[in-house]
């Protein structure tokens, strides 16, 4: 810790023994804080936090011309899909796929995955455990184009799905002609100086889109500025705007009875809302976290493996650091288009 933002944090994970890795905290574009609680790692694997660069790359591709937000997902794939589709699938669009309003009661991935478990549990083989292992991503698409819909697309029904995601890799893939990897690295990873990456790709080497992507803290956190800044990198445009803001926003509820107020907030574009007024997240299994706080015009990302409590990882963020850069700090609020700069204390 440099300027002791972190300490009041660093004393409330420890107190809590909550399995936070690395801390990093941005405050007007720089990094102004950081504490490992462990021997570096280097880069770890993102899991669902890698679905917000997804989405990153979804919003470029729409700026280049290469498809639309309501283009339809069975247009953008044609010939790709060598499975007779459920009804309703022919209504898909990108942004069904983005805010994971499919209409699916489920996640296909997560049911498919289920079942080849116990198909290999009965055959008395044992399967790597989830979220560290074995994940059959070789019939991920399958899973997902062959799932019926039990909800209107329309409706707004959201489920969260790794195969929506999935999908959405694949149509950049096949619309830039390279894999989702190759297509970010001069449009993102070069300008964020994120050299040579890892993403985890199924046996025919489609990047897996919904996890498996690959950085160390730092990193993950300028990708976390990259959506604070609406899209904006060193004076350069990345993103569209509007796609950042959108991306950042509720688009669909996510509450349940079972959802705390992090996880129930709002869902954008591969994105979780906070509770927090305008506040967002990036988000990966065992707590790999990016969080924006427009109004603080701050980042705290997080590197963890937190199995049992990570819903307490992000409480501590918002009570233990958001108050220390708050304090004597100059802040901007939203709306983004017009920042007005005030004293907060």
């Amino acid at each position: 810790m440099e300027n002791r933002i972190l300490e009041k944090f660093v004393t409330g994970i420890e107190d809590k023994n909550l399995g936070v890795h690395e801390v990093v905290v941005r405050h007007h574009g720089e990094v102004v804080d950081s504490h490992q609680f462990i021997e570096p790692q280097g880069r770890v694997q993102l899991f669902s936090a890698s679905k917000s660069w997804t989405a990153i790359a979804v919003g470029i591709a729409i700026g280049e011309g290469l498809f639309g937000i309501k283009d339809r997902m069975v247009d953008l794939l044609d010939g790709d899909i060598p499975y007779q589709l459920p009804k309703g699938y022919d209504r898909l669009t990108v942004w069904h796929l983005l805010t994971m309003s499919t209409g699916h009661a489920e996640c296909p991935v997560f049911k498919m995955q289920a079942k080849e478990r116990e198909k290999l549990i009965n055959s008395g083989i044992a399967p790597s455990a989830p979220g560290s292992g074995r994940n059959f991503s070789d019939k991920w698409f399958e899973a997902f184009m062959t799932e019926p819909l039990t909800f209107d697309p329309d409706d707004g029904h959201w489920a969260y799905n790794n195969g929506a995601t999935y999908v959405l890799a694949r149509i950049i893939e096949k619309s830039a002609g390279m894999n989702l990897r190759d297509y970010m690295m001069p449009r993102v990873f070069d300008p964020l100086e994120i050299a040579d990456p890892v993403w985890d790709c199924d046996p025919n080497g489609h990047a897996l889109g919904a996890i498996g992507l690959h950085l160390n803290t730092e990193e993950l956190s300028r990708g976390g500025q990259l959506l604070l800044n609406m899209g904006r990198w060193n004076g350069e445009q990345l993103v569209p705007e509007e796609f950042v803001r959108q991306m950042t926003s509720k688009q669909v509820e996510n509450a349940n009875e079972n959802t705390d107020e992090n996880a129930g907030a709002g869902y954008g574009y591969q994105t979780w809302m906070c509770a927090r007024a305008g506040s967002y997240r990036m988000d990966g299994m065992f707590s790999q976290l990016s969080i924006g706080v427009p109004d603080c015009d701050a980042v705290i990302a997080l590197t963890s493996h937190e199995e049992k409590n990570g819903p307490e990882i992000i409480r501590e963020v918002f009570t233990k650091i958001v108050p220390e850069l708050q304090r004597d700090f100059l802040v901007r609020k939203r709306p983004a288009e017009k920042f007005v700069w005030h004293y907060k204390v």
